[in-house]
């Protein structure tokens, strides 16, 4: 309905950035796991923009101050998410009615390690984000134990309700500026199906974004006018909805093109935005004739 794009047969497992942007994250310094619990951020601000692909590389080098994470020398990896709702769509349905306070669940794989965690995301009424999780053992994608859900249930009023209704997988590399305690993370290659149920099969993978990335900037305090703001401006066919702020989610995004049916009245005007981003980014020369003319 908003976005078509191709079906790939399977998720990637391996990580496809370009040998070029490769190559330059390698040469940044590079922090671990264990050098970044001041910008955990478990607790933050988070904002979201949406530029190409094209312009990744452009906006590493100008974050020049800002390290890589590494996680056993690997500068990106894949993410394997599984999204949680309740049978009336509620997470969903609060999300596209845009109320202010909302929560997601999701199981969260890191594809290059094998460490799954369960998630709780809360978003309150200041637009601030807090999330909780613990870690999975066994399959990231098994059913959740009463563990689990005795853990929800400490954060949720409606946890027992809860079953998964999206799968999504990306590649993400992330920089740090640990003396502004912030993180900025680069996701590619978003992918989303519906989970198999028993007697249903599985069901095919969508691509709708090929030529985007999605850029989400993760603060401790709000700076409106930081280097990654300066970066998207300096980019040349920077138009339309190209690194402009997108208030959409990955989780809603996917509902968006597995469920089109649902009404995602909220989001319209969003949805709208990425479509033309996308197609500005696969047609980075395109003009309209009447700009032509």
């Amino acid at each position: 309905m908003y976005l078509h794009g191709r079906s790939p047969d399977a998720p990637h497992q391996t990580c496809n950035l370009s040998p070029q942007l490769h190559q330059l994250l390698q040469s940044r310094s590079p922090l671990g796991l264990e050098a970044i619990d001041a910008v955990a951020l478990m607790d933050r601000f988070d904002s979201k923009y949406v530029v190409p692909v094209a312009w990744l590389e452009n906006l590493v080098q100008e974050l020049d101050e800002h390290s890589v994470l590494s996680i056993q020398d690997h500068v990106s990896t894949v993410y394997n998410n599984l999204y949680f709702d309740t049978p009336e769509g509620t997470c969903l349905e609060d999300h596209t009615r845009g109320k202010n306070i909302r929560y997601k669940v999701r199981v969260r794989q890191y594809a290059n390690t094998g460490v799954a965690f369960l998630e709780v995301k809360l978003r309150d009424v200041h637009s601030k984000t807090f999330k909780h999780r613990i870690v999975r053992q066994g399959a990231w994608d098994a059913p959740l134990t009463k563990e689990e859900f005795d853990f929800l249930g400490q954060h949720l009023p409606n946890a027992s309700a809860l079953a998964p209704t999206l799968q999504s997988s990306f590649e993400r590399f992330t920089l740090i500026h640990v003396g502004q305690g912030e993180r900025i993370t680069f996701d590619q290659d978003l992918q989303f199906k519906v989970p198999a149920t028993k007697g249903s099969g599985d069901h095919p993978w969508v691509k709708p974004t090929p030529h985007l990335a999605v850029v989400e900037w993760k603060q401790s305090n709000v700076n409106h006018q930081g280097e990654l703001i300066q970066a998207i401006r300096a980019q040349e066919g920077r138009r339309g909805p190209l690194g402009r702020t997108l208030r959409l989610s990955k989780f809603v995004l996917g509902q968006a093109h597995l469920a089109p049916e649902r009404n995602f009245r909220g989001y319209r005007a969003a949805l709208r935005d990425l479509a033309r981003a996308e197609h500005y980014a696969a047609n980075p020369t395109f003009a309209p004739q009447s700009i032509l003319r």
